[in-house]
């Protein structure tokens, strides 16, 4: 066999070799991709807003700022199935973990890989099933499909009497404790809101999200910071409604001043039978007949005439009271 024929049949089996190697690589990849979420992680770091075990909200550092997640795959290894009917202690397992506070759920599950039976191992679906089961004592379903984002697609089931069901066009009021519902890439994600959202994004507890590798798939409880650009809805446990807040007292109304008094020794209104003599003693304790009773006449100023009591009486209009009239002192 000629030299050159002997080189190109190494050659050809080296190449087969590296094949072999690499489609053994690639499969390896595949298979791992079937239980490690894709994450989109931002460019830009923005401010987490996380609710603490005081209720206070302060921003934490040190959380990663994510734009997707998609890696929300659930199959239970019991029934082989995406949904369950029944309860789901019927499955013959459980794990449970406290939901008095989401401060006390996130205490409890974070940096824990949690299997939930769901045989692609620790996915965000895993944290949401188990979070279930402890709060409201029943499985979640995502509706048949086996992905995160199919959990909306029953939200009257997954929400029963224990919680409440929001859709996008509500993401402002998310508030600790919400689990909240991602569209994007081919499974979605889901994870529990821990504080409020801002500038567009939310601290988000959850798993396959970035934590720590978990054996069997899928990775640790961890906490990102994701846009929620892609939400589709989420469910809030009845038990963290809060309350509304009281209203605002109404201003008390300003007090409406006492009217004048129509008969005071400023002011006073006219009635038939009025005579300056009984004014005079009203307001002077005595009638001064004479000069002094015309200078007193001169003091009152009728609101009518605008001249003086005094002046009707000596210009031929009668005493100067007119009844219905009102007389003020100079």
């Amino acid at each position: 066999m000629k030299k050159g024929t002997i080189l190109a049949i190494i050659a050809i089996v080296i190449l087969a070799i590296i094949a072999g190697v690499t489609g053994a690589t690639l499969n390896i990849n595949i298979e791992q991709d079937k239980y490690n979420a894709s994450i989109e992680y931002s460019e830009e770091t923005q401010p987490a807003l996380v609710e603490d075990d005081k209720g206070e909200v302060v921003e934490e550092e040190s959380i990663p700022t994510v734009e997707e997640v998609d890696g929300g795959k659930f199959e239970d290894a019991t029934t082989g199935v995406s949904v369950v009917e029944g309860e789901y202690d019927d499955l013959g397992w459980s794990e449970w973990y406290p939901t008095d506070t989401p401060q006390a759920f996130k205490n409890a599950t974070l940096g824990k890989c949690i299997i939930a039976n769901n045989i692609y191992g620790a996915q965000c679906v895993s944290l949401a099933r188990v979070y279930w089961w402890s709060y409201a004592n029943r499985d979640v379903s995502t509706c048949g499909t086996g992905m995160a984002k199919g959990m909306m697609n029953c939200a009257d089931q997954n929400a029963g009497n224990d919680f409440e069901v929001y859709w996008k066009d509500s993401a402002w009021s998310i508030q600790a404790g919400d689990w909240l519902v991602f569209d994007g890439g081919q499974y979605g994600h889901v994870g529990m809101a821990l504080g409020p959202v801002t500038n567009g994004y939310v601290a988000l507890l959850g798993e396959n999200q970035g934590g720590g590798a978990c054996q069997g798939g899928g990775a640790a409880t961890n906490i990102i910071n994701i846009s929620v650009k892609n939400l589709i809805g989420y469910y809030r446990p009845k038990a963290y409604v809060k309350p509304a807040p009281a209203p605002e007292p109404e201003p008390a109304p300003e007090p409406t001043p006492a009217p004048a008094p129509e008969r005071s020794c400023e002011r006073w209104s006219v009635k038939k039978g009025d005579t300056m003599g009984a004014i005079m003693k009203a307001c002077e304790g005595k009638i001064e007949w004479g000069e002094a009773m015309n200078r007193y006449a001169d003091s009152w100023v009728s609101e009518k005439t605008g001249l003086t009591v005094y002046y009707g009486w000596t210009h031929g209009t009668g005493y100067g009271l007119f009844a219905g009239d009102t007389i003020v002192k100079k």
